[in-house]
């Protein structure tokens, strides 16, 4: 009983704090890379590649005819690791390492099938947010735009040419005329 219970406190422990493999917060790069990498695999189009359904998160199913039918199959992609299954084709298993790139929003495989004889890294990023958009429109702007943006609001703090600027104490408050 003692052996029983200390089986089962270590159990309970190991399960809790094992900690699950982080999932992907995009689901479009998610399905990206499931069309990509099963058409790698199977070499195909990843056009012919359907997408179905997410199954549980970071699990998707996709269909696609081959060899003389329909099949299935489920790709888990969690961490760095893709991990692709036949539903009809048990036998068909892969464990694909691939890197995401935080900066880029991307993800790149570097994979290759015997069959197949594209090679070429697979990547698949997801779409960008506004902000991201934005950013890239102003670096995206030649430097001389930059700067003549930078110098017009300068500009536009200074006071007009005509007006003496007013001196300021240091606690805010314009400073008291000069005694006569």
């Amino acid at each position: 009983m003692r052996r029983i219970l200390i089986a089962l406190s270590l159990a309970l422990s190991m399960a809790l704090t094992a900690v699950p493999a982080p999932a992907s917060d995009y689901m479009d790069m998610d399905i990206c890379l499931g069309k990509q990498v099963l058409g790698r695999i199977l070499c195909k189009d990843p056009q012919e590649i359907n997408y179905v359904s997410q199954v549980r998160d970071n699990i998707y199913l996709f269909s696609v005819f081959y060899a003389k039918q329909v099949a299935r199959f489920v790709v888990g992609i969690s961490g760095d690791k893709i991990r692709v299954q036949g539903r009809e084709f048990l036998k068909l298993t892969r464990t694909i390492p691939y890197d995401f790139d935080t900066t880029s929003k991307c993800a790149v495989v570097e994979y290759s099938s015997s069959e197949c004889t594209r090679t070429e890294p697979i990547v698949c990023c997801t779409e960008k947010t506004e902000e991201d958009v934005k950013e890239e429109k102003f670096w995206d702007r030649p430097i001389p735009d930059l700067l003549e943006e930078d110098l017009k609001k300068a500009l536009e703090v200074l006071p007009p040419e005509g007006q003496p600027a007013q001196e300021q104490n240091g606690q805010g408050a314009p400073a008291a005329p000069p005694a006569q």
